[in-house]
């Protein structure tokens, strides 16, 4: 495929999408990064699982994009953590996850949601549609119950309707 020919005409649709890119391959990370920073995004790379949990720690994502499988580490940790960032900021922050695992085998593997699964060998142009389409995904995240909506609130005192008596 040639990228010059068959990419959009408007190449700047991920302008300013700040996105985690988490790839143990040097090679794949740098085509991902040149693909996605071409679409104007903000991308901040990793090479394992413990640098991206590091770089979590003063930066928030508006997405992450994460190779599956990483030699001696698992994925789950940086997952949870992306959700418990999510969650903190009451913004959603997709997951997009790549692997070699076809998608049964990656069922098993994961025991969290992630909004979107690609498997290897990643055809360029469905990984950036894919990329589009979870940043056009609604950017708040809507609390399943109102008590998730009172710890949201007020994260720091609770909300507690007996007022400390039991």
């Amino acid at each position: 495929m040639l990228i010059t020919a068959e990419f959009p005409v408007n190449p700047k649709m991920l302008k300013e999408v700040q996105i985690l890119l988490v790839d143990n391959d040097c090679d794949t990370q740098d085509l991902y990064t040149f693909l996605l920073e071409d679409q104007g995004a903000k991308v901040t790379t990793s090479t394992s699982i413990q640098d991206a949990l590091d770089v979590l720690d003063g930066y928030i994502p508006n997405l992450m994009i994460c190779e599956m499988r990483f030699l001696g580490e698992s994925v789950l940790p940086l997952i949870q953590r992306v959700r418990s960032l999510a969650v903190g900021t009451g913004r959603s922050i997709p997951i997009l996850v790549i692997s070699t695992c076809d998608p049964i085998h990656l069922a098993q593997q994961l025991t969290v949601k992630v909004e979107a699964y690609l498997l290897k060998p990643i055809d360029l142009e469905a990984f950036l549609n894919q990329v589009r389409n979870l940043e056009r995904l609604p950017k708040t995240i809507y609390p399943s119950s109102i008590q998730d909506w009172a710890i949201n609130l007020y994260p720091v005192n609770g909300l507690c309707c007996c007022n400390g008596q039991n």
